[in-house]
């Protein structure tokens, strides 16, 4: 069989369509390619966004006394001496490519003001939330950290 510029630009065509038509089923089958970009219950959450506002704006008033520390083996959270008298708030970690990996817990702070969420985080772009309600007020402090 002899090819010509027509029969080879048909056979290139061919080719062209299955690797593309290969590359979409593999995309949409493999696990390691589905990432979770939203989260679970979304406008339920999204209903409490005037208080959420609220809340961020009162934490950016306090978010130079808290510091976040965070490695692959946890996070590290120090309160400043203006903050002495907050004992426990709620943390937060968000990973969106990952669902799975997203945790709250609540953590208490000991008499150094300090706080280790002892948890494992794998290495990306990770969102912290720290919550906590000080003088009948809500606080909300969001910091995203690389962790590498």
């Amino acid at each position: 069989m002899k090819l010509n510029w027509g029969k080879s630009l048909v056979l290139a065509m061919i080719l062209f369509i299955g690797f593309i038509m290969f590359m979409v089923v593999t995309m949409m089958s493999d696990k390691g390619y589905d990432h979770e970009m939203v989260v679970e219950e979304y406008y339920k959450k999204e209903l409490t966004l005037n208080e959420k506002i609220e809340s961020q704006i009162n934490g950016e008033a306090v978010k130079e006394y808290v510091q976040l520390k965070a490695n692959p083996n946890g996070v590290l959270i120090r309160l400043s001496e203006e903050l002495s008298d907050l004992k426990t708030a709620e943390f937060s970690a968000y990973r969106a490519s990952d669902i799975t990996k997203d945790f709250n817990v609540k953590i208490n702070f000991n008499a150094d003001r300090e706080a280790l969420v002892n948890k494992p985080l794998i290495s990306g772009v990770w969102e912290f939330s720290l919550s906590f309600t000080r003088d009948g007020k809500d606080y909300l402090l969001t910091d995203q950290i690389n962790i590498e």
